[in-house]
């Protein structure tokens, strides 16, 4: 079995905000260029959570990584409490909070042991977290039971029938990490893919551990290939199976957002065109579940 300690060390070094800005971690600059990217980039997070619908509401983040999402709850006037397993996510939140001067309770703890009473908020929210959790289905039954009833959970998983998932990761990159045994691969695939080489040289260094088991290996090529090499796990979900992982609430909807076109030439403006938003909501990445208690 895997050490857990291996998990909570990547997601401390890879909070997905690292990625998107090269600045001083915990400066106010680094944290408004990671929000500005993050908007940018997910729109969709703004249409389906409405933070400002949630004021005056009891409101839990499971899995809040270094407090972008935890902000805007705050400023829409939300009662806000934000977890996750990372104490370089949460220090780096209640640096945020400290910043803004914003009023919000940060705890370090598991989305699988909510360390709270039943019945204590009216929105569960979870973006892009309880993919990567062992047990999701033991995640979810935590997120229903500290809801209160008629409370909302709201939660993002990987979409399986996505372009993501079927062509980028499962056609193209293992195509391209493929290519990384022949040399000076790592550069031209950095180049071709606008990854760091840091990054590429992460996937060679997979392929030459696990041979061609790393390509044919569903769920580890999956692992390294959404928050980058050394991601113990990521799961992919059909919305009739995210549905189904949601048996315990009375109401439930799934909605499709986020083609993630980055590697594709002219791949953001085609998401953007009426085509691009159709395909999206049909094939995106990022399977929303909306459900009441």
């Amino acid at each position: 079995m895997a050490d857990p300690s291996d998990s909570v060390d990547f997601w401390s070094e890879n909070q997905p905000g690292f990625r998107f800005s090269a600045l001083e971690p915990g400066t106010r600059d680094f944290f408004d260029e990671v929000a500005s990217h993050r908007y940018a980039l997910e729109p969709a997070i703004r249409e389906m959570v409405r933070f400002d619908d949630w004021r005056g509401r009891d409101v839990l983040e499971a899995g809040c990584g270094i407090g972008t999402d935890a902000v805007e709850f705050a400023r829409a006037g939300a009662h806000y409490t934000g977890l996750d397993f990372s104490p370089a996510a949460i220090a780096l939140a209640r640096r945020r909070f400290a910043l803004e001067e914003l009023e919000g309770r940060l705890v370090e703890g598991s989305v699988t042991e909510l360390p709270f009473p039943e019945a204590s908020f009216d929105l569960v929210y979870s973006n892009g977290v309880l993919h990567h959790v062992d047990d999701t289905d033991r995640a979810i039954q935590e997120v229903h039971r500290v809801l209160r009833p008629g409370g909302t959970a709201l939660v993002m998983l990987y979409h399986r029938n996505s372009l993501n998932y079927r062509v980028n990761i499962m056609l193209v990159r293992r195509a391209l990490a493929a290519l990384l045994v022949l040399p000076g691969a790592v550069g031209a695939v950095a180049t071709l893919t606008r990854e760091s080489r840091d990054v590429i040289e992460g996937h060679r260094r997979l392929l030459a551990e696990h041979g061609m088991a790393y390509l044919r290996d569903r769920s580890l090529f999956l692992s390294n290939n959404t928050d980058g090499p050394g991601g113990r796990l990521s799961k992919v979900y059909s919305a009739e199976e995210g549905l189904r992982a949601l048996h315990g609430f009375s109401v439930a909807r799934a909605d499709v957002r986020y083609l993630n076109l980055r590697l594709y030439p002219a791949g953001a403006r085609l998401a953007a065109t009426a085509a691009g938003r159709r395909l999206e909501r049909r094939y995106g990445w990022h399977l929303w579940l909306r459900a009441a208690k």
